[in-house]
């Protein structure tokens, strides 16, 4: 494999496949909010109120003192973005009915898209306090110090969690992510597969177990993407990843076929373009390689891996100047791109003007 550095698998793109998992909610401010709006909707029935706000209103104007109505209507505005009026509507839930864990889970959800780690703590404490066995509870308190990088305390409520939610699929995937951190990769697999197992549609368990296949450059890799893109056909992660994993394996043309379907997908994908471009210079054909690298820093001057490209490219065509020139373009985007600091070197040691 040459020396071209996207071909590890980037942990970066792990995480974000769960962090995106855990943020499936919609922005809620739950302390800065009156509850003027909820109060308006009693009763209300004009033509642009929803059908769903519509039927629970009438259920609350029935029965005013039921909880679980205003409940049910927070999580309905909710949806619609009435941040004002949920907000209304689970002031006046928690003055019925303060006892309720799914309440406390659900502002959770609200104030952890809004970045309040420790409001989102406490209302998990809570809902935990009302209820220990609460699985939903237990598991986003894990995630919460999962994101917080407080691996202990997110392996102990995980564990709590599994042990009265032995088949939660997004429980083990929790489980299993924690444990990759933890740099158990042999556990951490176990789990991905046990979360495959409950659930044979969760698209982000084929993933990571696809990821940490191909780092071991095992043919299972190849199973695993496959089924996360027999659930998501135009994934771009999921292709990206196969044909990553195909390149590492000296399979050009059918990594080939992956990154051209990306640019089908996605015409202005700089990753498989300079992919595209790598393989092509691992075959010799140095002036295709060269027009993809090309391409790159033409869509994106700020695009140094091209511009690394290049300086291959010009240093195989024995191009010595412009290669020098285009590994210290490179090294002024990236200052830290050891490719290119290295490649640099050894021309300036054969005597590449600096």
């Amino acid at each position: 494999m040459s020396q071209f550095e996207n071909l590890k698998m980037s942990r970066r793109s792990c995480n974000l496949i769960f962090k995106l998992a855990n943020l499936l909610i919609v922005t809620w401010v739950l302390s800065s909010c009156g509850n003027g709006e909820t109060e308006k909707q009693k009763g209300s029935v004009n033509d642009s109120t929803p059908a769903e706000i519509r039927a629970i209103n009438e259920k609350i104007n029935n029965d005013r003192n039921n909880a679980d109505l205003y409940f049910q209507r927070a999580k309905a505005n909710f949806k619609l973005k009435k941040t004002d009026a949920a907000l209304g509507d689970m002031q006046i839930a928690f003055r019925i009915d303060s006892t309720k864990p799914d309440y406390y889970v659900f502002v959770s959800d609200l104030y952890f898209t809004q970045n309040k780690t420790r409001d989102t703590r406490d209302a998990l404490r809570k809902a935990i306090k009302l209820d220990s066995t609460h699985s939903e509870a237990l598991m986003k308190y894990s995630q919460l110090f999962y994101l917080l990088k407080k691996y202990d305390t997110a392996t102990v409520f995980i564990n709590r969690c599994l042990h009265y939610n032995t088949t939660s699929p997004v429980a083990h995937f929790q489980k299993g992510m924690i444990l990759k951190e933890w740099g158990d990769t042999a556990k951490a697999i176990s789990s991905f597969q046990s979360a495959a197992e409950y659930d044979q549609k969760y698209y982000e368990a084929y993933m990571q177990l696809g990821i940490l296949f191909s780092v071991k450059k095992n043919p299972l890799a190849l199973d695993y993407l496959n089924n996360a893109l027999s659930i998501d056909p135009k994934s771009i992660e999921a292709l990206y990843a196969k044909g990553l994993f195909l390149q590492s394996m000296g399979k050009y043309d059918a990594a080939l076929e992956e990154y051209n379907t990306i640019i089908k997908f996605s015409p202005e994908d700089q990753n498989a373009a300079f992919n595209i471009g790598t393989i092509y210079f691992e075959q010799k054909k140095t002036d295709a390689a060269m027009e993809k690298f090309e391409l790159t820093t033409t869509r994106d001057q700020n695009f140094f891996r091209g511009y690394y490209g290049m300086g291959r490219c010009f240093e195989a065509n024995g191009q010595i100047q412009k290669a020098v020139d285009a590994y210290k373009k490179a090294l002024a985007l990236k200052p830290d791109y050891d490719l290119a600091a290295i490649q640099l070197d050894l021309l300036l040691r054969k005597g590449g003007k600096k």
